[in-house]
């Protein structure tokens, strides 16, 4: 097995901080630590892009079978140190205007940003911006279960975990070197946004015949 960047693949990993499992693919290891996980079994990565953390990505570059692999990584080579310009004091307005109620200990999504809430005082938030796992020492033992060829299952991923569409508002037909793509009039009209993001992330896209048509004129 060759992995290369931006190739799919299906992995099972554990992902230790500081000696505890705070990330798992496996539904019993979860459910030991009282870890949720929306997600049973092996979780679709793409190579290259950070889903887990940069060194687990160049890791993979070496893979050559589906053994599990250890990697012992420090902060810097993790998720980074902590750093206090990250820690922000935000009036409670921030919270309120958008139907947000401020809770000491939940994460938030600020424009992309995510901030975990460490206290509120009077109509104060104090909101650390730091990954919640930046400064701890990592673990992360993964294995690679399957390198994905299929691009319908590929053309699927993408657009259900990077464009965010429900299933049901697309269908993906492949026959030989042709795909049809079937989506609502309104992403119709959008086609070339959707062909940029498919040839984005999906480098063997090129070799095929792509069709985008709304389901008004299928």
């Amino acid at each position: 097995m060759e992995i290369k960047n931006n190739d799919f693949v299906k992995i099972e990993f554990d992902l230790y901080a500081n000696d505890k499992l705070v990330q798992t693919t496996n539904e019993k290891k979860a459910k030991d630590a009282g870890l949720k996980i929306e997600n049973k079994g092996p979780m679709t990565i793409i190579v290259g892009k950070r889903a887990i953390v940069k060194a687990v990505d160049e890791d993979m570059l070496n893979v050559k079978d589906n053994k599990t692999r250890t990697l012992e990584l420090s902060p810097e080579n993790a998720y980074g140190k902590r750093d206090n310009k990250n820690i922000k004091m935000l009036p409670k307005s921030a919270f309120t205007e958008h139907e947000m109620r401020a809770v000491p200990g939940m994460v938030y999504d600020f424009n992309g940003m995510f901030g975990t809430v460490k206290s509120v005082v009077g109509g104060r938030v104090m909101v650390d911006f730091n990954n919640v796992l930046a400064g701890k020492n990592i673990k992360v033992e993964y294995s690679i279960v399957e390198k994905i060829e299929d691009v319908k299952e590929k053309i699927i991923f993408i657009f259900e975990n990077v464009l965010k569409l429900p299933q049901k508002l697309f269908r993906v037909d492949v026959e030989d070197k042709e795909v049809g793509i079937t989506v609502p009039e309104e992403l119709a009209k959008m086609q070339d946004v959707l062909k940029k993001s498919l040839e984005e992330f999906i480098s063997d896209i090129k070799d095929y015949n792509l069709k985008i048509q709304n389901f008004k004129n299928k």
